[in-house]
């Protein structure tokens, strides 16, 4: 029973690797097969794409990127497959990709990072100006006080 489940596994294993040989094989002369009509951005592009897939089906080379969500924070993206739905996630939301990794569940359990964390309120610039303001008014209240102090003492 068991030699039979044995040489069936063997036999599946080599029909699986015949497949990935041959899917490989295509991948490569895809990846030859360049238009020359095509702008050369689009063929530096294609050339990458096509070495970060190859890379992964061979075997040879991780993709692991980092992108920082907040200063608390970063995503990994550790697989092709990763990279592929923050490339079309970022394609749709533009540019508040980071406010949705921040804050937006659905895509936060997308790619497994949980709830978000807490928020440690920041002052604004806004309001930094504003104290600075205030404090500079009421130092020159103080100052044109004791200026007209000064000016009764001399006559």
């Amino acid at each position: 029973m068991f030699l039979r489940w044995d040489a069936m596994m063997i036999l599946s294993l080599r029909i699986v690797l015949k497949i990935l040989s041959r899917s490989l094989k295509t991948l490569i002369i895809c990846q030859r097969m360049e238009l020359k009509f095509r702008a050369k951005r689009d063929r530096k592009v294609q050339r990458a794409s096509f070495r970060e897939i190859l890379a992964m089906v061979t075997g040879e080379g991780e993709i692991a990127e980092q992108v920082k969500i907040s200063p608390q924070e970063n995503l990994t993206l550790s697989s092709w497959s990763d990279k592929v739905l923050y490339a079309a996630l970022k394609e749709i939301l533009g540019s508040s990709t980071s406010l949705h990794l921040q804050q937006n569940l659905f895509v936060r359990e997308i790619f497994g990072l949980g709830a978000p964390p807490l928020k440690i309120e920041k002052r604004t610039k806004a309001e930094k100006t504003g104290n600075k303001r205030k404090m500079n008014a009421a130092y020159q209240k103080a100052r044109q006080r004791n200026m007209l102090k000064m000016r009764d003492k001399r006559m």
